[in-house]
């Protein structure tokens, strides 16, 4: 088979994009020289890709679907000089909003890029059914944007499961802890103790809910949660999810077990 090319559309925000790439190459099969890895473009153009929470409350009226679609048509200009197709995915949660996500991809698709994109919150549906078909209730930590939104509930509530989120009068605070300029995980690197507290909070009021898993649906939020289960609740990361994907389609060979 032709192996495909895998694009990153990074700098939303650029640290989740680190991390997709890193769980890249620990997620391929090599045999011990760089040369076995895939092609990985991991573009990093925050400056024109504006905040998606922002687009989608009316705060700013320009779609961040526009300039992330400039980044993949960039990347498919090269491709051309390649001449190598690709699969690529976008490393942000609230990105995937149907308001954000579907004009993207009609810019791709009608420029005929020859790139495949995933949908991160569509294949960490596919994963849950399939790794975890018994749980029932999931909780989601998320930006408010991807709450309102609903884009986990409108894929998740069609195989069954029972969404929980922390108390809506908690909701700005979880997103204080995302973005806070001081010690937010968005603005700060490493994670600050106040902001990992934050989120082993937020993990055990869900808890106390009965989840049993929970989606860690912001792309940052991993960074201060990295544990795969915390008192026996498993966290799951869509960017974990969207770079084994990804290596699947690019060369399914390549792809290291569960």
């Amino acid at each position: 088979m032709d192996e495909k090319l895998i694009i990153i559309g990074g700098g939303v925000g650029p640290m989740a994009g680190v991390e997709l790439h890193k769980k890249i190459i620990e997620n391929t099969k090599i045999s011990g020289k760089d040369q076995d890895h895939l092609q990985v473009w991991h573009l990093s153009r925050s400056y024109d890709v504006p905040d998606r929470t922002e687009f989608l409350s009316g705060k700013i009226k320009t779609n961040p679907a526009k300039g992330m679609a400039r980044t993949f048509l960039l990347a498919a200009q090269s491709l051309k000089i390649e001449k190598r197709k690709a699969v690529g995915g976008v490393t942000c949660n609230t990105f995937h909003s149907a308001r954000i996500f579907n004009p993207f991809l009609d810019i791709i698709s009608e420029a005929n890029t020859g790139i495949k994109i995933l949908n991160m919150i569509g294949e960490t549906g596919k994963f849950i059914k399939s790794n975890f078909s018994g749980l029932k209730k999931i909780g989601l930590m998320s930006t408010t944007g991807t709450r309102e939104t609903n884009v986990y509930q409108q894929v998740l509530e069609a195989f069954g499961f029972e969404i929980i989120q922390v108390p809506e009068n908690e909701q700005d605070a979880l997103h204080n802890a995302i973005y806070n300029l001081e010690w937010g995980i968005k603005a700060v690197s490493p994670v600050t103790k106040k902001a990992r507290e934050r989120f082993l909070n937020y993990t055990n009021e869900l808890g106390k809910k009965g989840v049993e898993a929970i989606i860690l649906g912001c792309t940052e939020i991993p960074l201060a949660l990295p544990e795969k289960e915390i008192n026996g609740i498993v966290l799951i990361d869509p960017v974990y999810i969207l770079a084994r994907e990804l290596i699947r389609n690019a060369n399914p060979d390549k792809l290291k077990p569960l």
